[in-house]
């Protein structure tokens, strides 16, 4: 689970040109506008609150009101600000160690549109499959409970790690290490969209043909029957369980994720006029491709992958140096990318950094 608020140490405090009243504090890899009068110093230990936490709706907070008291990537005197730079006051009286987690004690939850627009489909779509039988009897409670208990979709298979990468920002020592050891690094377009996981494992078996099971997952769940998803129109788009059984060889399973984009998907920045997968990752248990590897396999099977921005890429500067980096066009569409994915498969290094001029105009 993503800590959204953490125990930090101030590394620097830079004035903000023409501004009396405010400041820049950098927290690791952040920057965050802090005002004057709070009286931050370096080293001082804070509380630091990453974008996309919610707080909670209090007075305290109450500041956040205008922003649905969500933490967002703001500009101030030109400056970009990303989190929120609190005393540890706020914090009940006790002892606190540098990178503990202080989500659950404040009350901060995750604001997660991408969870919220899946169950709205998930919602939308138990509703058009139900007869006129079940939505009678859905008025009665103790069938609700055995019905949607019996509906639920499962959880997300335990074997497959989420598609949720860190943000480099909060990964100062490896910054240090990947500059240090000038390590080599293919840097992908992060494409927009909701995350989808295809699988295949075998079912063994002594005798006769190999059987598989098929799987489709959202980013946060697995979709055991087809429905009109994006998940599974892709999976039947781009036919994906025969794709897999001609990848899977020896290996007792296959994974494949990407991002989903198209129409009704986080307001379809790529203008798509049907649902498009832009693959991230295969995988096997013996294997992880990188992109280049992995963009040779599936463009046969007709199957696009995130866009390759750069192959070498080496990390120089400071951490403000890869923001920069991140920020220009998308190579799908004339607009800001959301940012980019970077990875060495070989050493498992796998970061992101977000564009912080497409959070802006996004207001996110």
């Amino acid at each position: 689970m993503r800590k959204l608020a953490t125990i930090r140490e101030i590394a620097e405090i830079k004035p903000i040109p023409d501004a009396d009243r405010i400041e820049v504090a950098r927290i690791d890899g952040w920057e965050v506008v802090v005002s004057k009068k709070d009286n931050f110093h370096v080293g001082d230990r804070v509380v630091y609150v990453e974008i996309d936490s919610k707080m909670p709706e209090t007075p305290e907070y109450e500041f956040l009101k205008s922003r649905k008291y969500v933490v967002k990537t703001i500009v101030m005197r030109g400056q970009v600000s990303q989190g929120l730079v609190m005393p540890l006051s706020v914090l009940p009286i006790g002892e606190y160690k540098l990178g503990q987690d202080v989500t659950g004690i404040l009350g901060i939850t995750k604001y997660d549109p991408q969870l919220e627009e899946e169950n709205v489909i998930f919602e939308e779509n138990r509703k058009k499959t139900r007869n006129p039988v079940v939505k009678f009897l859905m008025r009665y409670a103790w069938f609700r409970k055995l019905y949607l208990k019996k509906n639920t979709h499962t959880e997300f298979p335990n074997f497959i790690k989420k598609t949720d990468e860190e943000r480099i920002q909060n990964m100062p020592e490896l910054y240090k290490r990947l500059k240090n050891e000038q390590t080599n690094l293919i840097v992908t377009e992060k494409v927009d969209g909701c995350s989808g996981t295809y699988f295949l494992r075998k079912i063994p078996r002594k005798f006769g043909k190999a059987k598989y099971e098929f799987g489709v997952c959202s980013r946060n769940r697995r979709l055991q029957q087809p429905d009109n998803s994006y998940y599974w129109k892709i999976a039947n788009k781009y036919k994906i369980r025969s794709v897999l059984e001609k990848l899977i060889d020896d290996e007792d399973y296959i994974v494949l994720q990407g991002e989903i984009t198209g129409v009704k998907i986080q307001g379809n920045k790529y203008h798509e006029k049907d649902c498009q997968l832009w693959a991230f990752n295969l995988i096997t248990p013996s294997k992880k491709y990188n992109t280049i590897e992995m963009q040779d396999i599936l463009i046969k099977h007709g199957i696009h992958t995130v866009p390759i921005v750069e192959i070498g890429y080496n990390v120089k500067g400071d951490i403000q140096d890869i923001v920069k980096y991140v920020k220009g066009k998308s190579q799908i569409v004339d607009r800001e990318r959301e940012g980019c994915v970077f990875r060495n498969t070989d050493k498992n290094i796998s970061f992101k950094c977000i564009n912080p001029n497409f959070l802006i105009k996004n207001n996110e």
